[in-house]
């Protein structure tokens, strides 16, 4: 038995001023431009890890907030794997044995399984077992029920050494792994997730959840956001009207905010 801990970044539609505007796919709202794992054994030991950098083909401009947060540019991904490419490299990752996908929070599944549907690719070739790591962290750091803790605040009460950056796929799997590590109580049953669900009454437009989207991006500041700063993200978000953001999964890390 394995645990994979994977970490994903995204791409996604943005209206921007300049050159052709690419709407929103609802079947994909973000495309999946690196996927960071590591394969842990039973007893918690790294025994492998996974890096996959992506070129976008749903949304090939990069959303200016993903690359300021992430530091990946369109440069850095010009001539990097398809994502059907990376996706098969990480079905041989993962391996023949019986392994669980865990995660910061559960939007990097729901993404993870958009993005193999919307290729057409097969979704029963990787685990559908997966555990959510932030709800662990959030317990055993006794947060209020209904609250969840980011990913880069677990890493610092936990008092884990920080000597890579965060909001990089591999480094964040890799401190989802440590948190792990220590969170995990001593019973827990991995959920199970069902691809099929997605396909259901996929909506054609998003609809945007304002208060999520700007909880989201505190999270990810790791501070409040002044009055002027939520201005300016309304109006970039919502003013273009042919970018639509999706956050009903994101009330994470990303629900799960991702530090």
């Amino acid at each position: 038995m394995n645990y994979i801990v994977l970490d994903l970044e995204f791409n996604q539609s943005f209206p921007f001023k300049t050159g052709e505007t690419v709407a929103p796919v609802a079947e994909c709202p973000f495309e999946i431009i690196q996927i960071g794992a590591v394969k842990l054994n039973e007893s918690f030991q790294q025994i492998d890890t996974f890096n996959a950098m992506i070129q976008p083909q749903i949304y090939p401009r990069l959303h200016p907030f993903v690359e300021k947060i992430t530091g990946i540019t369109e440069e850095k991904l010009k001539g990097q794997l398809s994502f059907k490419e990376a996706f098969h490299k990480f079905v041989s990752f993962i391996g023949e044995e019986d392994a669980t996908l865990c995660t910061w929070g559960a939007d990097d599944i729901k993404s993870l399984f958009r993005n193999i549907l919307y290729y057409k690719l097969n979704a029963d070739s990787i685990t559908n077992k997966y555990l959510n790591v932030q709800s662990f962290a959030s317990a055993h750091l006794n947060y209020e029920a209904g609250k969840a803790i980011g990913l880069k605040n677990a890493v610092t009460e936990l008092n884990i050494i920080v000597d890579a950056p965060f909001h990089d796929a591999l480094y964040d799997a890799i401190y989802t792994a440590k948190v792990f590590e220590i969170v995990q109580p001593k019973e827990f049953e991995p959920t199970i997730f069902k691809p099929s669900s997605l396909l259901i009454n996929t909506p054609k437009s998003p609809r945007t959840n304002t208060a999520a989207l700007l909880r989201h991006i505190s999270e990810l500041m790791e501070r409040e956001l002044s009055s002027e700063e939520k201005k300016m993200i309304k109006i970039s978000y919502f003013l273009g009207r042919a970018h639509t953001f999706d956050v009903s999964g994101y009330d994470k890390k990303k629900k799960k905010s991702k530090t």
